[in-house]
């Protein structure tokens, strides 16, 4: 990337010649630490086209080797385009000493532009593929020899685009989406010496995109975090897709492990501004369905939320905080159900969604001493339970509620109980429904059935046919009563 932004210096890119334009390519690779080699250039002013180009680290010569045909470079208005020939050679130098060979096949373009204050590259590519030469693993030192290779890729890219724009004060804008991906990977089991993994699938509509202000702000230096943001630093980065499918196989153990994967459009946002950052992310449903050994089984997942927020500077006053997931109609086939004993539940769906909010703020910036000190680095004033929901078929425990920490998180520090004023309230329908049967399927002790009972009815109160609910109020001083009754230990 720095290459093709560097295909033009400082200055009007529409003023530069084609010649011109390689020049300072190859001077900038030189500066950069790269070697470029050609055997020879042909063209004119509009248009250079470079032969037997090779591109390789200067003090590492076979760390990387890029190699091409040919390269054409046209000045196009202000900016450079480069084409390379539509078969592109890589020589990769990877860990052991084993040099790997990949081919990458492509009917596209490469067009930048480099002033002092902006910088700008855009690809385009209807079709790429990279694909790892078989049977062209080099032995340490060129020696010869066979070696089995435990790693094959191949990856095809259909409409493969990206756009980067960057400015000198630190603004950056970047993009990169494809209609489509395909793969197929054989890779080494990391957890498993002489094992392999083999994955093969699609994924539609596939992109990445990022915006940032003041980034040159950032660095690792002690309160960085603190001075970007005042210098008023943001950054998004979201990623997202549409439907994709898989499959793997691998040996755990000895035994063959097949699984099948399709899942619906998904994203994920990370914002970062006004000295906090949050995370929001959605899946559409997913089904997995394999074997292990000759054991069937299968799940589906009819979709997931997730969003998280908190500060990332101390403030003196308060900022929201938030934690919430959610798994939606999780089922388990009923071969997996029947290894644990519950086969009766085939078809019954799980809900499980956690929504937590709180008020609070960081009591120190975030840095190597962060959390050392005696005092708690976070305070928290009020918590707040927006949505609670566990739920097996047609039981289910619903809950919600908000409390206020009186004197905030430290001032409970020593308290036996806490000191706050605020209400929860719980309801569990079907509960005793769904303990008879697991009862009747003999997954839970007596004992342990008999003690969660007894704290059903102890901590609720029957407001419908098999319907409990809970009344949870905490009080300043530290009274907490259930029901109107006080808690009973």
């Amino acid at each position: 990337m720095a290459l093709c932004l560097a295909a033009i210096q400082p200055g009007a890119a529409f003023a530069l010649t084609a010649p011109e334009a390689w020049a300072n390519l190859q001077s900038m690779a030189a500066g950069a630490g790269l070697t470029m080699t050609s055997t020879g250039t042909t063209g004119t002013d509009a248009s250079v086209t470079v032969s037997g180009l090779r591109i390789f680290p200067t003090a590492n010569p076979n760390d990387l080797i890029i190699s091409m045909d040919t390269l054409r470079v046209e000045p196009q208005g202000e900016m450079i385009a480069l084409a390379p020939s539509a078969q592109v050679d890589l020589a990769i130098l990877f860990a052991g000493g084993l040099t790997r060979h990949f081919t990458v096949t492509h009917d596209g373009t490469i067009t930048g532009n480099l002033t002092e204050t902006n910088a700008a590259l855009d690809l385009d590519f209807p079709n790429l593929s990279l694909v790892q030469v078989p049977g062209s693993v080099t032995l340490p030192g060129g020696k010869g020899g066979s070696v089995t290779d435990p790693l094959s890729v191949s990856m095809q890219f259909q409409a493969l685009d990206a756009s980067l724009r960057a400015a000198r004060e630190g603004a950056a804008e970047i993009s990169l989406q494809a209609a489509s991906v395909a793969y197929d990977l054989t890779y080494p089991d990391p957890g498993t010496e002489g094992v392999t993994i083999s994955q093969a699938g699609s994924i539609t509509a596939p992109a990445i995109r990022f915006t940032g202000t003041e980034l040159d702000t950032l660095s690792d230096d002690e309160g960085a975090i603190r001075r970007a943001f005042d210098s008023g630093f943001s950054a998004s980065l979201e990623f997202t897709s549409g439907a994709s499918a898989q499959t793997s196989r691998q040996m755990i153990e000895g035994v063959e492990v097949a699984m099948q994967t399709q899942g619906g459009a998904s994203q994920l946002r990370l914002d970062a501004a006004d000295g906090r950052v949050d995370i929001t992310g959605d899946a559409e449903g997913v089904s997995m369905s394999g074997r292990y050994g000759q054991l069937p089984g299968s799940v589906t997942l009819g979709g997931m939320d997730m969003a998280f927020g908190f500060p990332l500077v101390a403030t003196p006053d308060d900022q929201p905080l938030r934690y919430m997931i959610s798994f939606r109609d999780l089922a388990p086939s009923a071969e997996l159900l029947a290894m644990v004993g519950a086969g009766q539940f085939a078809g019954e769906p799980v809900t499980l969604t956690v929504d937590l909010g709180a008020q609070g703020r960081l009591t120190q910036e975030i840095g190597p001493d962060f959390g050392e000190s005696d005092a708690p680095p976070v305070d928290v004033s009020s918590v707040s339970l927006n949505d609670l929901r566990l739920q097996v078929g047609d039981s289910a425990l619903t809950g919600s509620g908000a409390v206020a920490l009186i004197g905030g998180l430290m001032g409970q520090i020593g308290q036996a109980r806490p000191n706050a004023d605020g209400r929860f309230l719980f309801d569990l329908v079907g509960g005793e429904r769904l303990l008879t049967r697991l009862q009747g399927m003999g997954l839970v002790p007596q004992d342990q059935l008999f003690f969660v009972r007894m704290m059903m009815n102890g901590l609720s109160r029957p407001v419908g046919d098999d319907h409990l609910q809970s009344e949870v109020v905490l009080q300043p001083g530290g009274a907490i009563t259930v029901n109107g009754a006080p808690l009973p230990f």
